[in-house]
């Protein structure tokens, strides 16, 4: 059963839908609606789209049912991961959406931050990750510069700076870059950022849907690229991120237990008509979803001028440097292009390094250094049980810090 409060009419509208689609993660579904609806503000609604084996986190949810914000929705499988994530959109009634994964959080200073880009009429704003959250278990590696302890808030340095962008040039880079590591650039983002209720409903008229690549939040970051007109982004954190034992970001890119075999992919599951682009090496892991779902998206979008300067050395670059095994299979496909030459392809994807190189010393190395000398700051808050801890962990700090950072218009310090 579903919660049957409804923001059908221009006045009762939510400023603010918090949407999130879970399967078979209970106990992190549950704790993120613990936490978001903790938020005692009437302008905010949170939408949760289940489609697990059973209906266990319904019942779960009871002693929630009676809280007015709340929207669950419980659709039985077979349904595909952008299925789940459709419908989930398809539930919102906010002028302004904002997606999070069902083991995140949210800074509460959210619905402020979507009554500010009310304010100035922006189409999206975009926070920093500089808040993250790594539940207990995840059996995360330590790497070489950091110490992968659980049930840990990690926050890097940010400085509440704003900026507006010129997003046709972010989308250039992008290219540049292989159409890869969309978070490196600023583009507007569904997907922990907020984004206009009016943009989504343009990419549902344009697209009759709002979501067709694999990966979802790169399909949409792209896609709302190509219409949003107005785009901010601010350091500060937003949401809150959070990396549980069953996050993909753990399984496929720390600790890397996935098959590599594409048609073992759980992005193909109950879709079994997708169409894989061919400019992507048919290889799992992360990377090649990622440029895979922006290259449908541009499509879509029909941006025939930005798929003309993608980069696929530097795809190439970044897939093998991330996954040195698929190296073979990378070069196989890249032989494979009409276009093929022995003597170009080599040198350029030698050349290609330098980006994952770069990205390297300067989002590691250099952040590193920084914090070694306090230039920038670094924290960690151990013992947090789950993401209800967390958030209030987070709150108390924000509060701590605000007076030193730029002046950001809906900070907790000025309420």
């Amino acid at each position: 059963m579903k919660n049957q409060s409804s923001f059908e009419s221009e006045e009762h509208r939510p400023l603010l839908s918090i949407i999130i689609a879970t399967r078979n993660r209970q106990k992190y579904a549950k704790a993120a609606v613990t936490s978001i609806l903790s938020i005692p503000d009437p302008r905010l609604e949170l939408i949760i789209q289940d489609n697990s084996d059973d209906e266990t986190l319904e019942a779960a949810l009871q002693v929630h049912m009676s809280d007015s914000r709340l929207k669950y929705q419980y659709t039985p499988p077979p349904l595909s991961i952008v299925g789940n994530f459709n419908k989930a959109i398809e539930l919102s009634n906010g002028e302004f959406l904002c997606m999070i994964g069902d083991d995140d959080g949210v800074n509460p200073e959210i619905v402020e931050a979507a009554q500010w880009a009310q304010s100035n009429e922006l189409d999206a704003l975009v926070g920093s990750l500089t808040a993250n959250y790594r539940w207990a278990g995840t059996g995360a590696p330590d790497t070489l510069f950091t110490r992968m302890t659980d049930s840990t808030l990690v926050l890097t340095h940010f400085n509440g700076r704003i900026k507006h962008v010129d997003i046709e040039e972010s989308l250039r880079q992008f290219g540049n870059d292989g159409f890869t590591y969309y978070l490196d650039f600023a583009l507007p983002k569904l997907y922990h950022g907020i984004v206009k209720r009016d943009r989504l409903k343009e990419l549902w008229r344009r697209n009759g849907t709002y979501i067709r690549g694999l990966s979802t939040d790169i399909y949409l970051s792209v896609s709302l690229a190509c219409i949003v007109r107005n785009l901010v982004v601010i350091d500060y954190p937003l949401t809150l991120p959070g990396v549980c034992p069953e996050s993909s970001s753990v399984v496929e890119g720390q600790i890397r237990k996935h098959s590599r075999r594409l048609e073992d992919a759980p992005h193909f599951r109950s879709n079994p008509g997708y169409v894989w682009s061919e400019e992507v090496p048919p290889v799992y892991c992360v990377e090649t979803l990622w440029t895979d779902s922006a290259l449908h998206a541009l499509r879509d979008m029909n941006r025939q001028d930005l798929l003309a300067q993608f980069n696929c050395y530097r795809m190439y670059a970044n897939i093998i440097n991330a996954n040195r095994e698929t190296k073979d299979d990378c070069i196989k496909h890249m032989r494979s292009r009409p276009s093929a030459s022995l003597m170009i392809d080599g040198l350029s994807l030698i050349w290609a390094f330098t980006g994952p190189l770069k990205r390297f010393l300067r989002k590691r190395a250099l952040s590193r250094i920084l914090i070694i000398l306090r230039i920038k700051r670094l924290k960690e808050i151990n013992d947090l049980h789950d993401i209800v801890a967390a958030t209030d962990a987070l709150k108390k700090y924000l509060k701590t810090v605000s007076k030193k950072l730029y002046p950001i218009p809906f900070s907790m310090e000025k309420k």
